[in-house]
């Protein structure tokens, strides 16, 4: 039995699933808040559309950690992970990988085209443009490198709603986008030196500490004003926009402590804070949305 659990830390630390959890959180999101109300819930689409979705990601990123095994293997934060540590062999990640990517294709198959297409173009940007050429060459690689983690809840929206045009979606997605600067290069501040090692040209190693702290407050404002913009787009009665003006003040709040403090431990407190402000943003917009259903009908 720990043989067993001890195999399976190994590969969900190899398909890096802390992340596919975020991305399968955003996907229900965006399910649920295009899923149209008047219509009985579709579960049999939206499992289709978690699981195809999560097997793609979870093949991402193996796939990444075979393509940065080398780079891994330099960095102290990463040499422990199972392909440069030898607790996987290369075989066998090739093999879940592709197993996974098959499985993922066959499930948004069923779903529909255009859900296959954006599960297939977050995959190709991730693995493809940003693991081999943004991230080696770029020092501003978070910025196209964001599109394949801002797709999967546009996928949602896609898979429920059935629109590629909807502004809506968009919308959502442009969340998604804006958020990871921040979330990104706060990471890239705490941790430049192992980029640095493992050859990586992050914004903190190409272009300094100042320049990425203004680089975060600049997307970092743009992205709490983006979050006051749900009622432009979705009838947000009053939960959604208070609870959409308190995250945006906290937001700008904690980004001044940052910028105040930024060699303490405020680092943390933001970065959590990012983190959390896009989840309440997601459920603010759901919660008001399906709140609906709370209201007396004939």
């Amino acid at each position: 039995m720990t043989k067993i659990l001890d195999q399976t830390k190994i590969i969900l630390r190899l398909t890096k699933a802390e992340i596919v959890l975020l991305e399968a959180i955003t996907l229900a999101a965006g399910f649920m808040i295009g899923h149209p109300f008047e219509l009985p819930f579709d579960w049999s689409r939206f499992t289709l559309s978690l699981a195809g979705v999560s097997c793609l990601a979870l093949a991402a990123g193996a796939l990444n950690q075979i393509q940065e095994r080398k780079q891994d293997a330099q960095m102290a934060r990463t040499r422990d992970r199972p392909l440069p540590s030898g607790r996987v062999s290369l075989a066998t990640a090739s093999s879940l990988t592709i197993l996974l990517l098959a499985m993922g294709t066959l499930l948004l198959s069923w779903v529909s085209t255009p859900v296959l297409v954006l599960g297939w173009a977050a995959v190709i940007s991730y693995n493809g443009l940003y693991t081999l050429w943004w991230k080696k060459k770029l020092a501003f690689a978070a910025i196209p490198g964001a599109i394949p983690g801002a797709l999967p809840i546009w996928i949602g929206f896609v898979a429920a709603d059935g629109s590629l045009t909807d502004l809506r979606g968009y919308y959502l997605f442009a969340i998604l986008f804006f958020w990871q600067m921040p979330h990104f290069w706060v990471l890239a501040l705490k941790y430049s030196e192992d980029y640095n090692q493992g050859g990586f040209p992050t914004l903190p190693v190409a272009k300094g500490t100042g320049v990425t702290r203004f680089q975060i407050t600049l997307w970092c404002l743009a992205y709490a004003a983006l979050g006051l913009l749900s009622p432009l787009f979705f009838p947000i009665g009053i939960l959604g926009l208070t609870g959409s003006l308190l995250t945006s003040t906290w937001l700008i709040f904690e980004l001044l402590r940052f910028l105040r403090h930024p060699a303490q431990k405020t680092w943390l407190r933001f970065f959590l804070s990012i983190n959390f402000s896009m989840m309440v943003y997601l459920f603010v917009i759901t919660a008001d949305l399906w709140s609906i259903w709370l209201h007396p009908r004939n």
